[in-house]
């Protein structure tokens, strides 16, 4: 209760202004930029989606540019980017700052599992088949540590279960790691 407590009082009172390189970054879900810099490798042996890949999905997801699915804090809307990239650079920021416990819902104990149960929730998703689906494409466990984790690995996982045609096109032209 006390952590929910104090999630509520962050959510009202953060005043944080995300790092841009002169780029917009949407909070209030209006179309926006992201830094591109965050698409760096963090870990060359990881493959990363093929984002310069012509795209045929008319889903949600591609019209707003968020293969995520991230939604605003404020809003609970799905968030839109001016392009794949920065929705994808989005996502990677975002998943760092989960993976690195410097996010209000995530510590070092987090697991895989309550991870997935935070990103997405029963109330909006069957998260046995989201864990099962996850897991499956990369490779981990859903009692591995969050922490641990590679950002790219769970961006890869999280596209494949939000997206499976996006997933597929973006990754269609590399090889599998």
């Amino acid at each position: 209760m006390n952590r929910l407590l104090f999630i509520l009082i962050f959510l009202f009172t953060w005043n944080g202004t995300p790092r841009t390189s002169g780029n917009n970054i949407n909070m209030d879900n209006k179309s926006s930029e992201f830094e591109t810099d965050l698409l760096r490798l963090e870990n060359p042996e990881i493959i990363s989606p093929d984002l310069s890949n012509t795209l045929n999905n008319k889903s949600l997801t591609l019209l707003n540019n968020n293969p995520g699915n991230l939604k605003c804090f404020k809003t609970g809307e799905f968030r839109v980017f001016n392009t794949l990239e920065a929705g994808y650079a989005a996502l990677l920021h975002d998943l760092n700052l989960k993976i690195t416990g410097r996010s209000v819902w995530t510590d070092s104990t987090t697991t895989i599992n309550d991870f997935i149960n935070i990103y997405a929730p029963g109330s909006e998703n069957d998260v046995n088949t989201y864990i099962q689906i996850f897991c499956s494409e990369t490779g981990l466990q859903a009692t591995d540590l969050l922490n641990t984790q590679h950002t790219e690995l769970i961006a890869r996982g999280i596209i494949k279960v939000e997206n499976a045609d996006l997933y597929y096109q973006l990754y269609s032209s590399k090889s599998d790691f």
